[in-house]
Parts: C-alpha cells; sequence; structure tokens
C-alpha cells in the first residue's frame, strides 16, 4: 500500500458526490468520495493510500488526453518483472510509490530504470486517514464522534 500526507484544500459536494481537493507540495490532486468522512474539514493533514494497482503509469506526449485528473510525475527507480506483472518504484515528490502493471504492459512501454514516467491516480482510488498523533488525538476524537 503506498501512502503520502496531504492538506485538504477544498470539500465540494452534491446530492450524489464529494470532490476532496487535496495539496501535496505544489501539486493538487482530486479525490471522489460518496459521502464527505464526517471528521473532514478543510486545513485538516490527512494521510493519502493508494493500492500498487490502482496507480497506471504513462510516458510520453499523450498523458493530458485521459479522464484522470492526478497526474504525478517521477523517476522510475526500480523494478520487479514477473511472467505476469511488474512491480514498478517510481521516485515523486510524494515519496517513492510502487504501481503493478502487466508485463506485457512494461514491455511495450520500453520502461527501464531512470527513464521519466507519469503515474495516474484515479480520484475514486485514494483513501483518506486523519493524521493522529499524541498531540491531536483529542481534536480528532472530537470530529469523529460530532453528532450529526
Amino acid at each position: 500500500m503506498n501512502a503520502f500526507a496531504a492538506q485538504v484544500e477544498d470539500i465540494k459536494s452534491d446530492d450524489f458526490f464529494t470532490c476532496i481537493t487535496i495539496r501535496i507540495k505544489d501539486m493538487t490532486f482530486k479525490l471522489l468520495k460518496t459521502e464527505t468522512p464526517k471528521w473532514l474539514r478543510i486545513g485538516d493533514e490527512v494521510e493519502c493510500r493508494i493500492q500498487e494497482a490502482a496507480i497506471a503509469i504513462c510516458t510520453g506526449v499523450h498523458e493530458g488526453n485521459v479522464s484522470i485528473e492526478n497526474h504525478l510525475g517521477g523517476e522510475l527507480q526500480h523494478f520487479r518483472k514477473g511472467l505476469v506483472l511488474s512491480e514498478v518504484s517510481v521516485d515523486t515528490p510524494c515519496g517513492v510509490l510502487n504501481s503493478l502493471i502487466t508485463t506485457d504492459a512494461f514491455e511495450r512501454m520500453e520502461l527501464c530504470e531512470g527513464c521519466a514516467v507519469t503515474l495516474l491516480l484515479k480520484a475514486v482510488d485514494i483513501k483518506l486517514l486523519p493524521i493522529i498523533d499524541s498531540t491531536s488525538y483529542e481534536k480528532c476524537k472530537d470530529k469523529l464522534y460530532q453528532a450529526n
């Protein structure tokens, strides 16, 4: 499981979905949820988690022609090729993130250590968790158990 810290920048909701905008350094990502977590507020520090199989990889100039809004550039640091799947580790501004792609795709894309890639993270696949430490527990507890 990949994990990185971010700050909640915006929360927009309608009758069906919530769009949460988070900031990591100078980048913003969008997350889609069926409802807003009760504990979540603008300005909160959160931990984001995303499974390796939920991260797609692209190379080249066509990365803007996809519907996935969350693009994260990086450099391929390491890979392990299997018969069916390949694990790819990419150094990004969020830290090293891992992706699982088919070995056929890995070979077709001619990926190698040191090459530039863009990770594509679907808005529905990024999970949010509150960052809890000993100094923020009471504040977070109040948000979690707040009456509706």
